[in-house]
């Protein structure tokens, strides 16, 4: 009988594990790949902010994960795990519901010999009051097509009326400072869409964050360059601010301060989706993570591994590995590679952590980061059209990881041509 690989969550880490292991094993027989997923969907987390303005449109840049499924040698199943029973080696996938509400697929259980937790992470409200029925949690794509619906919104009412419209974001990490910028640049696009009433006026942007400056996660140099072109846009920063309680009009600052917007984002922080609080049998610490092992096992388990922002790995340092698109991708580099061995009957490897710098995108305003490792010596500055480059090449890394060389070059080529022809920004 052919061992079972399950892979739940189809994020960068997960998708980049199945899409190497489906195209080495899928085709052999004895070994059977299989992915799951709630959604139908791939976009790149980092490309959510994109998404959720209208730049980018999923039906072009999103990946179908029944047909690269086909394509390279996994099985797409569409569920939501809900239970995981490391016993009987089963989980539990929640019944598919259409719009209506009416159960298309029925509760299931799914067997596996190998389990992989890549189930992602989701914003951490820090339990502030309001947060969670008064923001967009931008973590997925449906929030960010509910953001996007909401933009829309307003631009209409604002091209009516000549109003003015609030959005408000918490957080100002690489996806708040993203989205902030993303957002200046719709406004200065939209006029020519018909949008002839709206200018950069019209919309007031504020970013809240609790630490005294953007991306505080980052180094100074890098810090001070991206807030001096946000404050250059016009973007109101709110630094030093804590938020103790959202409502429908507002946020309210520890300070008993006022901050209205009729958007409201939540950016801040980093926890493990809520479903793994019912993982009772896993260790699961406070923030919904799982422990694992220096070889990303979860800790008390040989067969059942996790990765990606779901998981909690400790370095030698005493330090959790950092919730990055970058950690992740090396995560599902290295177990790919220890399940390899483990197959083999080898001895798997400890994931060691390397520190590539960070980019940020400015939209088409700017891109500032760092770079660190081979490059040079310590920490390298890198900004303007140099960084957005390298920002671009990033998501090129991630499509390789996908579609290996060739195919990936031949698919990004691909994309360009759709959008060449296409709407600048996506207005429906």
């Amino acid at each position: 009988m052919a061992q079972k690989i399950v892979i739940v969550g189809g994020g960068a880490a997960g998708l980049a594990l199945a899409s190497r292991l489906g195209r080495k094993f899928g085709h052999q027989g004895d070994i059977e790949v299989c992915l799951i997923d709630k959604n139908t969907i791939h976009i790149w987390k980092p490309k959510l902010h994109e998404v959720a303005v209208g730049v980018i449109d999923q039906s072009i840049e999103g990946l179908q994960y029944r047909d690269h499924g086909l394509k390279n040698g996994y099985q797409y199943i569409c569920g939501a795990i809900t239970g995981c029973d490391p016993q009987q080696k089963v989980i539990t996938l929640a019944p598919v519901l259409n719009d209506e509400g009416d159960v298309i697929i029925g509760e299931r259980s799914i067997g596996y010999d190998h389990l992989v937790l890549a189930v992602g992470g989701v914003s951490n409200s820090f339990n502030t009051k309001g947060a969670e029925d008064n923001c967009i949690f931008l973590d997925s794509l449906n929030s960010a097509n509910r953001f996007h619906e909401k933009l829309l919104d307003a631009l209409l009412q604002l091209n009516e009326t000549q109003d003015s419209v609030s959005i408000g974001i918490v957080g100002a990490g690489a996806t708040g400072v993203e989205l902030a910028a993303e957002l200046h640049h719709v406004i200065e696009s939209v006029s020519q869409y018909g949008y002839r009433s709206i200018s950069k006026q019209h919309l007031h942007i504020h970013l809240i964050e609790a630490a005294d400056k953007v991306l505080p996660q980052l180094p100074e140099q890098v810090s001070f360059r991206a807030q001096s072109v946000l404050s250059k846009l016009g973007i109101k920063l709110h630094l030093s601010v804590q938020v103790k309680e959202v409502t429908k009009q507002a946020f309210i600052t520890k300070d008993d301060e006022l901050i209205e917007a009729s958007i409201k984002v939540w950016a801040a922080g980093v926890k493990g989706p809520k479903v793994m609080e019912q993982f009772t049998a896993l260790p699961i610490t406070g923030r919904n993570q799982v422990q694992v092992d220096d070889c990303m096992r979860v800790k008390g388990f040989d067969n059942i591994y996790a990765l990606g922002d779901c998981a909690e790995l400790i370095q030698e340092s005493g330090k959790p590995v950092p919730p990055r698109a970058q950690a992740a991708a090396q995560m599902a580099e290295t177990l790919y590679n220890n399940i390899c061995l483990k197959l083999k009957g080898q001895a798997e490897k400890p994931f060691i952590y390397k520190d590539y710098g960070s980019l940020v995108s400015l939209s088409r305003f700017s891109a500032v980061g760092n770079l660190m490792g081979n490059l040079r010596s310590g920490t390298f500055f890198v900004e303007g059209h140099l960084a957005r480059i390298m920002y671009i090449s990033l998501y090129q890394k991630h499509l390789i990881s996908l579609y290996g060389w060739f195919s990936a070059l031949v698919y990004r080529f691909a994309q360009k041509l759709l959008r060449w022809k296409r709407p600048k920004l996506k207005l429906h």
